[in-house]
């Protein structure tokens, strides 16, 4: 049977056992969580996985030295545990929680099984709506999940209910900055258009392999502050990207729909680049 164990601190838990007191679940709210894919027991895109929690880890004050380096190695080997342990040997989405506890600091990693295919694309896309009941505040901080927590938790309320996959939020600006779950771009012509570090949303950890992705189609990767709901309701193609799903296509906008024929080629290279890395680490 698959499943039904996850990893506290190095040490394998059934899902069912009772391991968290009621001060534990208190702390957890201090910390942050992180979703990433791993593939035939290797994290996809290692490096940047370790890098970005690394980071996201200081804008809290924590030190995660001896648990997670900037290599990925440490994580990797907890991870190749947890999967091994479940028996999860094709793809797996993991979820990692670091909270501190006194003058410690507690990781969760749990992990469920997933389709296989190195970020594989689904037809026909996506259908989202814009979130406009709360808006993201503009800071350095915003660019990781430490920041803007409660108006991503009222968006994927909302998605639920209208029963969207996803949904793009706004900043105080009233800008597109992010979504549920991760970021977007969008296409005109041979332009790819990212949102800047400066927008007030998540930057995902993979940002830089999906814009290598992006050159790598023969197209060309472009930030940009202030993108407007106008500026996605124009464009010619609009997708969604994080470190568990890769691109992901999007049909539509609200009323508008889009073509996918560049996105379904830019996630193509994407899946290449995460079978390179993984082969050059095995």
């Amino acid at each position: 049977m698959k499943g039904g164990y996850f990893l506290s601190n190095g040490r394998f838990h059934k899902e069912e056992d009772s391991v968290f007191n009621l001060a534990d679940l208190t702390r957890r709210t201090d910390g942050f969580s992180e979703i990433f894919r791993a593939e035939h027991n290797e994290i996809l895109f290692q490096k940047s996985i370790s890098s970005h929690l690394l980071a996201t880890a200081w804008t809290i004050g924590l030190d995660l030295s001896g648990t997670i380096d900037p290599e990925g190695r440490f994580l990797q080997k907890d991870v190749s545990r947890l999967l091994n342990k479940n028996k999860l040997y094709l793809a797996s989405k993991i979820k990692i929680q670091i909270y501190p506890y006194n003058r410690n600091i507690n990781i969760l990693l749990s992990a469920e099984e997933i389709e296989r295919g190195f970020y594989p694309v689904h037809e026909p896309g996506l259908l989202l709506s814009f979130y406009r009941d709360n808006l993201q505040e503009i800071q350095p901080a915003s660019v990781y999940s430490t920041s803007g927590n409660f108006v991503r938790q009222m968006a994927r309320r909302n998605a639920e209910e209208l029963n969207k996959p996803n949904m793009i939020l706004l900043n105080k600006r009233g800008n597109a900055c992010e979504t549920v779950d991760g970021s977007f771009a969008y296409l005109n012509s041979d332009q790819v258009i990212f949102t800047t570090d400066w927008s007030g949303g998540y930057r995902c950890a993979i940002k830089e392999e999906v814009i290598q992705s992006v050159k790598e189609a023969g197209f060309q990767p472009q930030e940009k502050e202030q993108i407007t709901p106008d500026d996605l309701l124009d464009a010619e193609e609009l997708f969604l990207y994080d470190a568990c799903n890769g691109i992901q296509k999007v049909l539509g906008l609200e009323d508008r729909r889009y073509f996918s024929t560049k996105t379904q080629l830019i996630a193509g290279k994407l899946s290449e680049l995460a079978k390179k890395d993984r082969a050059e680490r095995v």
